[in-house]
Parts: structure tokens; C-alpha cells; sequence
């Protein structure tokens, strides 16, 4: 009898577990889906309303349904296809090729190379590109995305060889040889602009390409070390208001954060997305053998910190946790709200980092991504939306594809949520 009754409870025992691990194995497949459903979507909007196939480029500026607005080709929105491109290309092959020819066209069309240092240009419209009397660290570094990008999925000699180029001359211009980090601006009459330092001059050339490319152009990691280690450790020191919970944002030329006389208006207002952003760079910077063990477990903490501080603010989400996201604009200084719309790059920013946590934010993940793909994505007209409002209805008179919106930020979310998983 005995027996009998111990083989009926290892066979419910083995049933169980097979119905758990096939529980599993459907939420798994369904995550994928959601995944790969939401790349082809994003990738197709732009492969049906903006491909010019005698250019192999596309174009930037497309409407909620997918109107063309202009004829012009962003550096920044090019470049990001690229990276969605390049990407996506492991579980859609057709899309290498089409990422190479628009890294081609970039370098040929957006690269001026005229002179003894190269840059990239805002934009090319029907062949004629634009005259720029300085350049701005956002565009230059994102310039570097896809192109690093498309390199880690496809190594390839010459491209890195362009790399370097670029990567060179970007920190010729912007890096101050005084202070440390980099100027937000570079004038071609006058040189780096005084003034002009931000967050995001720290965090941008770490987060568009640089660390991106440390970790697959590993035979030449000296050209990127010093200026990661620099970045990462004055943002360390400046970057974070541990008092207020909110990142700092503009500085003086020796890194001291600007003041300001009337809380009603500040030098600088602040977004979660951003809080998020600089939380990855450090998440990041964790797992990095440049800095000692010590360092590695500051810069884990800080990031810890960060996070935990972002979503302790309550008065920035819509409900008692994550499942309907955040708002898009705070005041630092009295905490009031000032954009109640929801951004689309900012719940990726927050899913990035809370990515790097190992199994910490679980249930918030799992939150934010339901969110997510259950409003910004459009499976009628395609693509996704940049903006939706409190009620997490989409604002359709912003436009889909844009000066710096294509398929970067929820591409490179998926990447990271899909490294994890």
C-alpha cells in the first residue's frame, strides 16, 4: 500500500512540475512574441513610409500614420535605425543588409571629413546639408550609435577603422583637458563653449556608443578607458543630489552645480528617465575591471540608490506602483510636477536599468513592461507613439519619426530585458 501510495505522489509530483515548467515555457514564448511583435512593428513603420531605396537611407519626419513631413535625414534618427537595425538583424536577417547600406549612406552623407577632424551633420535634405556653426555632444555621440551598433553585430575591419576616426576627432572637440568630462558645445569659430556643461555630456558618450564599444572592441579598450573612467567618476561626484533624490543637471566649467535664487524657477528642471539613466551608467560601470572592487561597489549602490529614490516618489506615478507609468517633467526643488504626459524613452530608460539590478525589481519590471507594450506600440498605423497622456491616451500630433526618434530606445530596452531573461 505504501507503495502505491508513494508512486501516485511522485507521478503528481512529475506532473506538476512538467504543467510549471510548461507554464513557463508559454509565458517565455509570449514574452518573446511581445518582443519580436513590437520590433517588426517599430522597424516596419519606417521600412513602409520612410525606405528611399534609391538612397538606402530613410527619411526622419513621419505623422502618426505614417506621412512623410519632410524630405529630410536626420544623423540622430539614422543612426538609431541603424542600431534597431543592426540589432534586430539576429532574429530578422534581411535587416544587416539594410543596416549596412544606411551606415553607409550615414558616413558618406552626414560625415564631414573635409578637414583634419570629422563630424557628423544635424541632417542632409535632398542632397544639400545643413552649414552648422557649432556642434552639440548629443548629436555627436548618438552619430556613433549605430555604427557601434552594427559593429558588435557584424565586425568589420574598415568600419572600425571609421570608428576610431570619429571617435577620435568627438573627443578632440568636446573633452576638457582642465576640469575633466566634456562641453555640452563645440563652436568651429571659438572651440568648446564655456558654460556649456551638462548631465548629459557625462552620460550620453557613455550611453550612446562608448561603453557599447568597450565591451566588443576589446583589443583596443585604451582608446575608450581613460574617458569612461573620467565620466563615470565625475558623475559619481556631481551628477546625483542624494538630498533632493534628483540628478543634477548643469554645471560650471569645473563641474560645480549652478544655483538657483526662486525655487518657483530653477536653473534646470528634471525627469525620471533621466534619474534612470544615470542609475544604468553606474549599474553599468559595476561590472567594469577598470575601477577597483571598491569602486565597482560604490557605483553598485549609487545605482541602488538611485533607483530606489525614483520610485519612492509618488507623486511622479499614477497609481501605488508602476503598472501606469510616469510623468515626463518635475521641479526639482518644490517637487511639483510640470509635464504630467507620459515618454515613451523614459519607461525604457527605467526598464534598462532596473535590468541591471539581477533579480531586484522583478515585480517592478514586470509592471512597467505590461505597461509599456500596452500603449505605446500602434499595431494599426505602426510604429509607436512619443507621447501618451495621463489616461494613457496616445498624443497623435507629435510625430513618430522625428530629429531624434526612430527605433533606438525600445530596441535597445528590449536588448537589455532580453540579456537578463
Amino acid at each position: 500500500m505504501k507503495k502505491i501510495v508513494f508512486l501516485t505522489m511522485a507521478i503528481l509530483a512529475m506532473s506538476c512540475q512538467k504543467a510549471e515548467n510548461s507554464k513557463e515555457g508559454a509565458n517565455e514564448n509570449k514574452t518573446m512574441d511581445i518582443y519580436l511583435g513590437s520590433m517588426e512593428n517599430l522597424i516596419d513603420f519606417f521600412d513602409r513610409n520612410a525606405y528611399d531605396s534609391a538612397l538606402h537611407a530613410y527619411y526622419s519626419d513621419l505623422d502618426n500614420e505614417g506621412n512623410l513631413i519632410s524630405k529630410r535625414i536626420y544623423n540622430v534618427a539614422l543612426s538609431r535605425l541603424i542600431y534597431g537595425l543592426a540589432y534586430s538583424s539576429k532574429f530578422f536577417p534581411k535587416n544587416l543588409d539594410k543596416a549596412k547600406q544606411a551606415a553607409n549612406f550615414q558616413m558618406l552623407n552626414l560625415v564631414d571629413s573635409s578637414d583634419s577632424s570629422s563630424f557628423f551633420y544635424s541632417f542632409v535634405e535632398k542632397g544639400e546639408k545643413e552649414k552648422p556653426l557649432q556642434a552639440d555632444i548629443w548629436q555627436q555621440a548618438y552619430g556613433l550609435c549605430g555604427l557601434t551598433e552594427l559593429y558588435r553585430n557584424a565586425p568589420d575591419k574598415r568600419l572600425l577603422s571609421r570608428i576610431h576616426m570619429y571617435h577620435h576627432d568627438f573627443v578632440e572637440k568636446f573633452k576638457d583637458d582642465k576640469y575633466g568630462g566634456f562641453y555640452s558645445e563645440y563652436s568651429f569659430e571659438g572651440g568648446q563653449v564655456s558654460g556649456s556643461k551638462t548631465l548629459q555630456a557625462l552620460m550620453y558618450p557613455i550611453t550612446a556608443y562608448m561603453y557599447n564599444l568597450w565591451t566588443v572592441d576589446t583589443a583596443n579598450r585604451e582608446k575608450y578607458e581613460p574617458i569612461l573612467k573620467e565620466n563615470l567618476l565625475l558623475a559619481k561626484r556631481h551628477a546625483w543630489n542624494a538630498e533632493i533624490g534628483w540628478v543634477n543637471v548643469k554645471f560650471d566649467d569645473q563641474w560645480r552645480v549652478c544655483t538657483t535664487e526662486n525655487d518657483e524657477n530653477p536653473c534646470f528642471t528634471v525627469t525620471p528617465g533621466h534619474n534612470f539613466q544615470l542609475a544604468s551608467a553606474f549599474l553599468r560601470a559595476k561590472d567594469m575591471d577598470i575601477f577597483s572592487p571598491q569602486e565597482r561597489k560604490e557605483f553598485e549602490e549609487l545605482g541602488f540608490e538611485i533607483i530606489d529614490s525614483t520610485l519612492k516618489k509618488s507623486y511622479v506615478f499614477f497609481a501605488e506602483d508602476l503598472s501606469e507609468g510616469f510623468v515626463s517633467e518635475v521641479n526639482p526643488l518644490l517637487d511639483a510636477v510640470l509635464n504630467d504626459r507620459k515618454t515613451w524613452w523614459q519607461h525604457c530608460e527605467a526598464l534598462i536599468a532596473m535590468s541591471l539590478c539581477g533579480g531586484k525589481y522583478e515585480e517592478q519590471i514586470s509592471q512597467l513592461k505590461k505597461f509599456f507594450f500596452k500603449n505605446f506600440p500602434d499595431f494599426e498605423h505602426g510604429g509607436e507613439y512619443f507621447f501618451i497622456d495621463k489616461n494613457n491616451q496616445p498624443i497623435k500630433d507629435e510625430l513618430k519619426g522625428s530629429i531624434g526618434k526612430s527605433t533606438y530606445h525600445t530596441i535597445e530596452m528590449i536588448r537589455y530585458l532580453k540579456e537578463r531573461e
